[in-house]
């Protein structure tokens, strides 16, 4: 009883809700059952879905009874007759083979459904061992097993990466909590700064005006970027407008100045080149850029995981970095409310230190970066230039002198360029350092000017209370100019020197490359010729490849369809056979059971210790129903004969049931103690029961 009450309360649960009652559940019959558990098992997979009053029961029995063969129900008896038997009976909806069905399908609904998502793709197939003979089908077989193994790993890696990216209820209500509290302490910090600037009559327009500032200056930005993107499409088109306009001259050129055909192809040959040479090197930049794009992500994902633990400690460094910030703010900030006189003269050398350590580091960065661009630019033309002539030449291992290396003198070179990326990243890194630096100092200059100004009203105000204004503008630019004059010289001198030094570092090494690159020219006439040689005789072999190449498309296209063809071919004949082995073994079913009866008919063994065979079973039940619909025929015509009297009989009892009901009511209203009929006082119209009183009946 425990059982079924736990079937129709989880019926009543999603994804059912049946909304049965457990009278109801028990007054099923069969068929509805059946139907019931094909619903539950249509839930779990949906090629289960259909309705069990179109189908016979051998079928339905076999086509549930290899579903719950699928989900492993341990309910299905390992013995071959038990076997037999239970399907019978399930294929009948016998209660005591389906309520435990029942039972154990809707306590392991979940698992089960799983289960028949993967039984779907993990059925096993056993073809019979006559037909493995083929190996088409035999390789098929193969690579389903194989597919299957596949699908294992697959799924489980799946369930795994779930489980672990899966965060627990803990960790998502910390975050939560985090979360709300730097709300809270972001609101707590914009209602103290809207107390601090409420008093302050002018604060809306500067808020306004502020803003208004920053969306002007965002403005400017993005249309100086378009602007230069713009220009840097217009110098392309020109450029390219440039080149046409070029090949278009030496077109006519040639065609007025009767030109051969030999000329305008070494022409457009030698555009060729130049345009593979300026490829060559965009691709160069853009294959370093990658390779670096590719380090840098390559060392990301060496980086250790993250865990909560570590973003927590990381969060509580920001928050105590934020901390003294605020710190420091506040003191920067007193410190500039205290304007004392006395500290005028720290703030303007300040000032003037810090102005004259970011114009050095200015004009240090920038004449650095001068000069890396130069050097990177010569070294890039020149570096290009040698490969060129030196993959024309034959290829190899080509050394800063253009010449061949060994594998000594490529290992040594080699060394040279660690040395030289080293010193490259250490100046890189000090440069870092500058910049940041460069930006501390503008940041500390600004703040500077910001209280230098109230300090120059200060003078200006002291030196027209004294009659001599303008005194300190005019010292101010006499020194600027006398400085100015003096930077001048220098760096003229220092231009010229550095001038005459750069032309003649130029003037040397043009002349080494011209005495390198002559045996280079030479081999590269060589490497002409050989060129065009190689040439010709690579357009005759492809011409040959493509004749070749187009007949064994055609034959292969040919093939193709014809596989086509015969693996459809293939398949249906598959699929015949499939259905060919399901109706021979229903058949061979029905068989069994034809020889088992015909067995239990002869004698040899019974189907149940009172019935041998199917027939006395059902001779028997048959025999039950027309007894039992005699009796239901008898107590039919006793009713019917009875009626008139019995809803008489039905009625002056009513009648009766009225009247006394109404004494007693009437008595009870005048007193509480007195007798109705010979009946106590206390007697009422619910204790009275006229359905067990011994009346006789009146005819």
């Amino acid at each position: 009883m425990d059982e079924i009450q736990r079937i129709v309360a989880r019926l009543n649960q999603p994804p059912f809700s049946k909304n049965l009652r457990l009278v109801d559940f028990d007054e099923k019959s069969p068929a509805e059952l059946l139907q019931l558990l094909n619903d539950i098992f249509t839930s779990m997979d949906s090629t289960m879905k259909g309705d069990v009053r179109d189908e016979e029961d051998l079928v339905r029995a076999a086509r549930m009874g290899n579903f719950l063969q699928m989900l492993k129900c341990p309910l299905l008896p390992q013995d071959e007759d038990r076997r037999t038997r239970f399907t019978e009976e399930f294929g009948m909806g016998s209660k005591n083979v389906v309520y435990p069905v029942f039972h154990w399908a809707l306590t392991n609904y979940e698992k089960l459904c799983k289960r028949a998502y993967l039984g779907k793709y993990l059925v096993r197939i056993e073809p019979p061992q006559e037909f493995m003979q083929d190996d088409t089908l035999g390789d098929l077989v193969e690579r389903y097993k194989e597919l299957q193994v596949e699908f294992k790993g697959t799924h489980q890696t799946f369930d795994s990466n779930k489980a672990t990216m899966s965060r627990p209820g803990a960790e998502l209500r910390a975050e939560i909590q985090q979360l709300e509290d730097e709300r809270r302490q972001l609101q707590d910090r914009i209602e103290k700064l809207k107390s601090n600037t409420r008093n302050e009559i002018a604060f809306p327009a500067m808020l306004a005006a502020t803003s208004s500032m920053r969306q002007e200056q965002d403005e400017e930005v993005r249309l100086q970027e378009k602007m230069r993107e713009q220009r840097h499409l217009l110098d392309i088109a020109e450029q390219r407008f440039q080149e046409t306009q070029r090949r278009l001259s030496a077109l006519k050129g040639s065609a007025t100045g009767g030109h051969s055909a030999e000329a305008i192809l070494k022409e457009l040959q030698k555009d060729v080149q130049e345009t593979a040479k300026v490829i060559r090197g965009d691709m160069a930049g853009e294959r370093n850029k990658l390779a670096d794009t590719i380090a840098r992500l390559e060392r990301q994902r060496l980086e250790p995981n993250r865990s909560i633990e570590d973003v927590e400690r990381m969060r509580a460094q920001v928050r105590q970095l934020e901390r003294q910030k605020d710190e420091m703010r506040e003191t920067v900030e007193k410190a500039m409310s205290s304007r004392g006189d006395n500290k005028l003269g720290m703030f303007r050398q300040h000032a003037n230190m810090a102005s004259a350590k970011l114009v050095q580091k200015e004009e240090e960065v920038e004449s650095r970066l001068k000069d890396l661009t130069a050097v990177r630019g010569e070294v890039d033309e020149l570096e290009a230039k040698v490969n060129d002539i030196a993959a024309a030449a034959g290829g190899g291992m080509v050394g800063p002198n253009g010449r061949q290396m060994t594998r000594d003198e490529f290992k040594e070179y080699g060394a040279q360029l660690r040395e030289k990326s080293h010193k490259y990243k250490l100046q890189k890194t000090a440069l870092a350092g500058l910049r940041a630096e460069s930006v501390v100092l503008h940041r500390t200059e600004q703040i500077l000017k910001g209280r230098d100004r109230n300090l120059e009203e200060f003078l200006t105000q002291q030196e027209a209370k004294a009659g001599v204004s303008g005194y300190r503008d005019a010292q101010s630019k006499l020194e600027m100019a006398s400085e100015q004059t003096a930077e001048m010289d220098d760096m003229k001198g220092q231009t010229l020197d550095e001038i005459s030094e750069i032309v003649k570092k130029i003037n040397g090494q043009l002349e080494e490359k011209k005495t390198k690159l002559k045996p280079l020219i030479k081999e590269l006439k060589e490497v002409r010729k050989q060129y065009q040689e190689c040439e010709q005789d690579y357009l005759d072999k492809k011409q040959r490849y493509d004749s070749v190449a187009v007949g064994l498309a055609t034959e292969r296209s040919m093939l193709e369809g014809e596989c086509d063809e015969l693996q459809d071919e293939c398949l249906q004949e598959e699929s015949r056979y499939h259905y060919l082995n399901c109706l021979s073994q229903i058949a061979s079913i029905g068989l069994e059971k034809v020889q088992q009866e015909e067995k239990w008919t002869a004698g040899h063994g019974r189907l149940l210790p009172e019935f041998a065979n199917h027939q006395e079973l059902y001779q028997n039940k048959i025999n039950q129903q027309e007894s039992l619909s005699k009796q239901l025929r008898k107590q039919q015509k006793k009713i019917k004969e009875n009626e008139g009297g019995n809803m008489y009989q039905r009625s002056l009892y009513a009648d009766l049931h009225r009247l006394l009901s109404a004494k007693v009511k009437s008595r009870l209203g005048g007193t509480n103690n007195g007798n109705i009929l010979g009946i106590s006082g206390q007697l009422t119209a619910d204790t009275m029961d006229f359905g067990t009183a011994q009346v006789v009946r009146i005819d």
